[in-house]
């Protein structure tokens, strides 16, 4: 009889529990059921909108991350150094990087179709014209400085227009256009290697300088589509108050500041192994159409590092910052195992397996901005994000190339690299984890201080 009684009470208490996990679990599936409706049953106007921006991100970063393709061709041709060449590379993204900045606030002055149009005249015409000069110094201020500005214009305006427009699919979208970049980088070093051989890397850029025109009719369709709100044009003032007290409150936070020191030390050795693979290869004796096939193998495990987060985005349940710092250290653990294989599938191997945690922290690195600064600090914590990304890509080429020149091992300069990279994240790790138990401790005392008070 005990134990009858036993049983029906577990089983009594029991049922009212399942009962409460399957009505939780019908309504997380509703949310889910909703929210794809809402974003199935978007115009048709928008889905194009979509298409067209994927297309233009994957030829933008097709054309600036392909450009290390061109590095041995080039140096050939100018008969300068490591530093001097890396440096067409280097300013390119810096500065692409670095506008973020400025982009937001022309385009809300300008229009976005109307900024997107006159960036991508400025970079087809820089890259156009620089194909054509034959001085290393002047291709950098055309190709490098100009293209960079134009450059930098467009890669904003991808983001702004898919932020207006999926407002409340913005994760599912942003996800889309940064896979259609991560497309962009895996086919076109290896496409770069193949029309070289038949047109010569001037021609190559001429080709990339076409390619980019796409943007013009994409600037067209934002100009039909997106309206410029006129309320924005008359409060954007350089000189307004909430932007430069965000800018105070965020280097006050120490986590913030870690965030951003590290941000440009893991971005130099992913600089690095970005402009000089082709030369990495041609030191563990491969030819130049082998590295380029390395290099696309960073972009195949970069394709797969940013889907493996959208999917596992919903079920990892992680703060976004130590994620994010997580595979910081993954990345620089990566880069070590490039530095110590010689063959040719371990080398395919490491590469893929380099652009797995790098396609993943360049996914989760917006949302550990997101969650450092906030909804109210997010636009000028997104532009310091940028910002210190140009500055770790711009000084990753000229650094790597004078360490090269002077030693002669590559070894040696991707081990340093990563464990540079490696300890940064576990900075960054250690940082948070801190912050976060001083700030549940000063919330106990002031929960229990109310309380007693």
């Amino acid at each position: 009889m005990t134990d009858a009684r036993f049983s029906t009470k577990s089983q009594n208490e029991v049922v009212p529990e399942c009962e409460t996990l399957v009505q939780k679990d019908i309504q997380a599936e509703s949310k889910h059921v909703v929210l794809w409706r809402k974003f199935k049953s978007r115009p048709m106007s928008e889905w194009v909108l979509l298409i067209m921006s994927c297309i233009c991100c994957a030829l933008l970063m097709g054309y600036v991350y392909g450009i290390g393709a061109f590095f041995l061709e080039m140096k050939d041709s100018f008969g300068t150094s490591r530093a001097e060449t890396s440096l067409v590379q280097s300013v390119t993204i810096g500065i692409m990087c670095c506008g973020g900045f400025i982009s937001p606030l022309a385009a809300s002055v300008v229009g976005i179709g109307n900024m997107c149009i006159i960036g991508t005249c400025v970079a087809c015409c820089a890259i156009v014209g620089g194909s054509f000069i034959h001085n290393l110094s002047v291709i950098i201020i055309t190709i490098g400085v100009m293209g960079g500005l134009g450059l930098c214009n467009m890669f904003a305006i991808l983001f702004i227009a898919i932020g207006k427009t999926f407002k409340d699919n913005y994760n599912a979208a942003l996800a889309a256009l940064l896979v259609g970049g991560g497309l962009g980088y895996f086919m076109f070093p290896f496409l770069n290697v193949l029309m070289m051989q038949q047109y010569g890397w001037r021609g190559v850029f001429l080709i990339h300088g076409g390619l980019l025109l796409n943007f013009i009719p994409l600037g067209m369709f934002y100009r039909i589509i997106l309206q410029t709100d006129p309320s924005l044009v008359k409060d954007k003032k350089c000189s307004n108050h909430s932007y430069f007290q965000s800018h105070i409150s965020l280097w006050k936070d120490p986590v913030h500041i870690t965030f951003f020191i590290c941000l440009i030390l893991r971005s130099v050795p992913l600089g690095l192994l970005n402009y000089f693979m082709l030369d990495i290869a041609a030191y563990k004796k491969f030819d130049a159409v082998t590295g380029s096939l390395f290099l696309s193998c960073v972009g195949l495990g970069n394709i797969v590092g940013r889907v493996s987060i959208l999917v596992s985005r919903p079920l990892i349940k992680m703060e976004p910052v130590k994620e994010y710092s997580l595979d910081v250290i993954f990345t620089g653990l990566t880069i070590f195992c490039i530095g110590l294989v010689d063959t040719y599938a371990l080398m395919l191997t490491c590469c893929f397996l380099f652009g797995i945690p790098y396609g993943m922290l360049s996914s989760t690195a917006n949302i550990a901005v997101f969650s450092v600064a906030g909804s109210n600090r997010y636009p000028t914590a997104l532009g310091i994000y940028n910002t210190g990304l140009g500055i770790g890509f711009g000084i990753a080429g000229p650094i790597g190339g004078i360490i090269k020149d002077n030693v002669r091992s590559y070894d040696h300069i991707l081990y340093g690299f990563a464990s540079i990279c490696t300890l940064s994240g576990l900075c960054l790790l250690l940082v948070f984890i801190y912050v976060n138990r001083m700030k549940k401790k000063v919330d106990l005392t002031t929960q229990s201080m109310e309380i007693y008070g």
